[in-house]
Formats: structure tokens, sequence, C-alpha cells
């Protein structure tokens, strides 16, 4: 074979591999394609009543009125989307799970969370995930609240995007709010396509670089 078509043929290669990549996630003005160990932005998260998975997530105020700020964080993978919230210390401490709406790409649907049996109690509570038109329990949904002396509620839950409308990996956008926290809207971080594996990676291509890490990790 010629040095030419040696050539050729490497640059196909190369196109090839690169239009498999489903996405290419941007940080700055930094491209990033994620290899096998690199393979998603954040720590996976569990629906268990420990909150220190939602460490390293975005969380952003929402605002009940000037003296009332709830936190929250929206978080999404390739099968669920997560919703965490702390309630506002010491104005609006006790959970509120009424009328949680969730919009994914313009369609809308809104949750109750409530306790299945009694009010909620000092301690882990488990909590029921409903429909709020109808009270239809949402399967393969969970959430926990937890109740500490001298604290606000926290709780943490997870959807199955295969609950909405759309195909999981269809779904590009995911927001949440609700009326009795206040009026700010989360959007979900996270990607439909987590994680990232790269075609024939384990091909040597010309010397290219093709994984490059986040910068949080090369820190």
């Amino acid at each position: 074979m010629s040095k030419k078509i040696q050539i050729i043929a490497i640059g196909i290669l190369l196109a090839v591999l690169l239009l498999s990549v489903p996405v290419l996630a941007a940080e700055g003005d930094d491209v990033i394609i994620l290899s096998d160990a690199e393979a998603t932005d954040y720590v996976g998260i569990t629906i268990d009543g420990y909150f220190s998975d939602w460490s390293d997530k975005p969380m952003s105020p929402i605002y009940y009125d000037s003296g009332t700020a709830h936190t929250g964080s929206l978080y999404r993978d390739e099968e669920y989307v997560y919703l965490y919230i702390r309630m506002s210390w010491p104005n609006y401490a006790k959970f509120n799970g009424y009328s949680y709406i969730f919009n994914t790409d313009n369609n809308s649907r809104s949750f109750d969370i409530v306790k299945p049996t009694g009010e909620i109690t000092d301690g882990l509570n488990s909590m029921q995930v409903l429909r709020t038109n109808g009270s239809q329990s949402v399967p393969g949904a969970s959430a926990y609240v937890l109740r500490t002396a001298g604290q606000a509620d926290r709780m943490e839950m997870r959807i199955p995007l295969s609950y909405f409308p759309k195909q999981p990996d269809m779904i590009t956008t995911i927001t949440f709010h609700s009326p009795n926290l206040g009026s700010q809207i989360l959007t979900a971080t996270g990607t439909p396509t987590m994680p990232f594996l790269i075609a024939g990676s384990g091909l040597v291509i010309a010397g290219a670089t093709l994984f490059i890490r986040k910068r949080k990790h090369a820190k």
C-alpha cells in the first residue's frame, strides 16, 4: 500500500471514530471526550437518605419570599432524573412535597411526594411519589425525607425517565419547579448520553490524543 493511500485510510478511520462519539461535552474553552476511565461528570446518585453523593452537584436557592430560601439540585443520568431539596431554616423547615413539576422538552408532569401512612417523624422517612392528578403511584420512583431536630428537612428522590412521554435517550432538557417552594426553575446537570465510550478506543490513531480529562480531575 502506498504512503498516500495509507494517509487517506488513516484520515477516514479518524473521521469515522470521531463521528461515532455521541456528544462532545464542553467546559469553558476545553473540548472533553470522556474515556472509559473518565465516563461521568459527577458521582452517581443513590436514593437512600444519605446525601453525601450530592456534595459535588450544583446547588441553587429557591426563594419563597425574601426571608425564605430553600436549596435545590436537579441531576440526571441515562435512566433517572434526581432531585434534592433542603428546606429553609428556620422559617420554612418542614418538608412540603406537593406540586413538584418536572418539564421534559416542554412535556410537563406534576408529582406529590408524600409519606404512605402517618406524618413525617424525626429520623429517616420513606416517601411515595404520586402523580398529582389521580394520585397514581409512579413505578420505579423512590424518595426519602430526613428530619433532624434543630435542622431543616432534607429530601432526595428519583423518577425514571421512561415515565415521561419521550424515550429516555431522546430527552434533552429537564427542569423542575414547585410553586410551594418558590418561583425559581432548576435545570438538570448531567448528560443524556453518559457514560461515553469511544468506539475503537483500543486503536492508536496517528498519535492523536483522544482522551482529554476534565479539569476538575486534573487539578
